[in-house]
C-alpha cells in the first residue's frame, strides 16, 4: 500500500499533540521509556519532536530517577522494559507524580488483563492499531490531557479476568489501608477499631486473596485493579 499521502496528516498530528501538551497547565516535557532501542528512537523523534523529549530511557530505575529531577507532564512508555515492570513503573509514577499522565503503549501479542485494567494508566494503545490513518496515538493523549481515559479498538476486546474472589467493604478498607502502608494498629485508629480486631481482618482478607503475605496481597489487588497506589 502506499502511505506517501498520508504523511501530511501524521505531521499535522504531531503538532496537535504538541499543541495540547503546551496548552495545560503541566510541564511541556515528555519522558519516554521503551525496552526496544530501536522503538524508543523511533518515537522521540518521530512522536513530538526533540524539542519536547526531557527522558528517553530503556528502564524502570531510570525513568523513575529522570522523573525525579525535574517535571515532566507526559510519560509514554511501552508494555516491554529492559529493566523493571511497566505495570509496577506506571503505578509508582502515579503515586509519585499524580498529576503526569501516563500512556503505554502495547507491543506484546497478547496483552496482560491487568494493565489494561489499571486505572491509573490514562491511555493504553496496542501497537496494532497505531496504523496511518487510525489515529489512535493522538486519541490517546489528547483524551488524557483533557483528563479522560482511553483504550484502544483492540484492546477494549479483551476479556476481563475473573475476580480474585468476592471481597467486603471492610477487606477494601483494609486494603486500602496495606496500600498507604499502614500497620495494623494504625488501620485499628483509621477504623476506630481494636489493634486485634484490625489484625483478624488482615489475616481474612490474605486467606480471601489465598495471599501469603501483605506484599502479596497488595500485588494480586493492583494487578486485578482492586486498588490504586495514591
Amino acid at each position: 500500500m502506499d502511505f506517501t499521502a498520508d504523511l501530511p496528516v501524521v505531521q499535522i498530528r504531531r503538532a496537535v499533540m504538541r499543541r495540547a501538551l503546551i496548552a495545560t497547565d503541566l510541564p511541556p516535557r515528555v519522558a519516554l521509556a521503551m525496552g526496544d532501542e530501536p522503538l524508543l528512537l523511533r518515537y522521540t523523534v518521530g512522536l513530538f519532536g526533540y524539542g519536547l523529549i526531557g527522558c528517553a530511557v530503556t528502564d524502570a530505575e531510570s525513568c523513575l530517577r529522570r522523573l525525579a529531577e525535574q517535571p515532566h507532564g507526559l510519560l509514554v512508555c511501552s508494555d516491554s522494559l529492559e529493566g523493571g515492570d511497566v505495570l509496577s513503573l506506571t503505578a509508582t509514577v502515579k503515586q509519585r507524580h499524580p498529576q503526569l499522565k501516563v500512556i503505554v503503549i502495547g507491543t506484546a501479542p497478547v496483552q496482560d488483563p491487568a494493565l489494561v485494567r489499571a486505572a491509573w494508566v490514562d491511555g493504553l494503545v496496542a501497537e496494532r492499531d497505531m496504523t496511518f490513518r487510525s489515529g489512535a496515538l493522538q486519541a490517546a493523549v489528547l483524551a488524557a490531557l483533557g483528563g479522560h481515559h482511553f483504550r484502544s479498538a483492540s484492546m477494549r476486546d479483551l476479556p476481563v479476568p475473573a475476580p480474585i474472589s468476592e471481597l467486603s467493604p471492610r477487606d477494601y478498607e483494609i486494603l486500602e489501608g496495606l496500600a498507604d502502608g499502614l500497620t495494623d494498629r494504625e488501620i485499628a485508629e483509621r477504623l476506630m477499631i481494636s489493634p486485634s480486631t484490625a489484625k483478624s481482618y488482615t489475616k481474612r482478607l490474605l486467606q480471601n486473596m489465598g495471599a501469603r503475605n501483605r506484599l502479596q496481597a497488595l500485588v494480586m489487588a493492583l494487578r486485578q485493579g482492586l486498588i490504586r497506589l495514591r
